[in-house]
């Protein structure tokens, strides 16, 4: 019986969302940046913006600079075909909701990216893949069919899970 509680124990520890607001959320935030394992290694005045806006919101920094990548190359001035601007590449009508002024200012458009993606990672209980896929193609679409909402967020997902998991296995 002490076996098995004890199996029980590990188990519901390691089933904690890594993202979940915990007290493991502050050596997530903690944990360092390993801004040479992305395709591009991240700039260090965008490391010091992402390290800022990690321990502010609670996001492992790894995970935001994959995001930053997949979004614009790191590219403050990036334009999307739908109008979504800056790094996080925030449409302005969320950038606006999120406080952010000036979405091609780097540290205001990382914040307002970050502050987002803690919401939507609070939203969906901690779950990274449908934070991720909500972030690509809308929250109220994934909540009602999913992460594989649409075959852009599916792969979106899939990209930047990848990248965040050379990032974690460099440190």
């Amino acid at each position: 019986m002490k076996t098995r509680l004890s199996a029980f124990v590990v188990i519901a520890v390691f089933a904690i969302p890594m993202f979940a607001k915990s007290p493991a959320s502050a050596a997530l935030t903690s944990r360092p940046l390993a801004a040479q394992a992305l395709p591009i290694a991240v700039p260090e005045y965008l490391a010091d913006i992402i390290r800022e806006a990690s321990a502010k919101y609670g996001v492992d920094p790894n995970l935001i600079a994959s995001v930053a990548f997949k979004e614009s190359r790191y590219n403050p001035r990036a334009v999307s075909r739908i109008g979504a601007e800056g790094i996080m590449q925030l449409k302005p009508k969320t950038a606006r909701h999120l406080g952010v002024m000036d979405s091609f200012d780097a540290k205001q458009n990382v914040f307002g990216g970050v502050k987002y993606l803690r919401k939507l990672l609070d939203q969906f209980g901690g779950n990274v893949d449908y934070a991720l896929a909500a972030y690509n193609a809308g929250p109220t679409l994934v909540a009602q069919v999913g992460p594989n909402a649409t075959a852009e967020a599916t792969e979106y997902v899939s990209t930047i899970k990848r990248y965040y998991a050379a990032a974690l296995a460099a440190l």
